[in-house]
């Protein structure tokens, strides 16, 4: 091989590398955005001075890159003939802003980081819409969804408890 052709060779390899390195940068700083995961139960929440009592737990863990912040808790009910006719219902959850064991909305949330906002466990929360979908949307403008099978559990825990009342 000449060396006209090796000195060839070795700049085609690096623009390759610096190509995929730039791709990368952008793909990490621009496209790629955090992921939050959001968990949905009931659960027992009291204190020294609050006494024991049955609580609904929303909590979101930012899984990275980055950090986000977390505005509204969000509910949707769906189904699939909704769906079609594009007529879901959905609505925004205003939680308990004076309940000092809860977080508080807006937070960011560094990588890592979890906030648990806790709500009544009665019959007038979220759960008296039937939501099929409970989440947190972001500053990005993207909605984070509990799993569907935590969300039906704990819609049937509620259901026992206050359907019947």
């Amino acid at each position: 091989m000449e060396q006209n052709t090796i000195a060839i060779l070795i700049s085609g390899i690096s623009l390759t590398i610096a190509g995929l390195s730039l791709g990368w940068n952008v793909y990490r700083d621009v496209i790629l955005k955090p992921r939050v995961r959001v968990t949905v139960y009931k659960s027992m929440i009291g204190s020294e001075i609050i006494p024991m009592t049955e609580k609904l737990c929303i909590s979101a863990v930012n899984y990275g890159p980055g950090s986000v912040r977390l505005r509204m808790v969000r509910f949707k009910k769906s189904t699939f003939k909704t769906r079609l006719s594009r007529s879901t219902a959905e609505g925004y959850v205003v939680h308990d802003y004076h309940n000092p064991l809860s977080g508080q909305l807006p937070k960011s949330l560094e990588v890592g980081e979890t906030i648990t906002l806790i709500f009544p466990w009665d019959n007038t929360n979220v759960f008296a819409e039937s939501p099929t979908h409970i989440g947190i949307c972001d500053s990005f403008g993207r909605d984070h969804w509990a799993k569907k099978g935590q969300v039906q559990k704990t819609l049937e825990q509620w259901r026992s408890q206050f359907a019947a009342a």
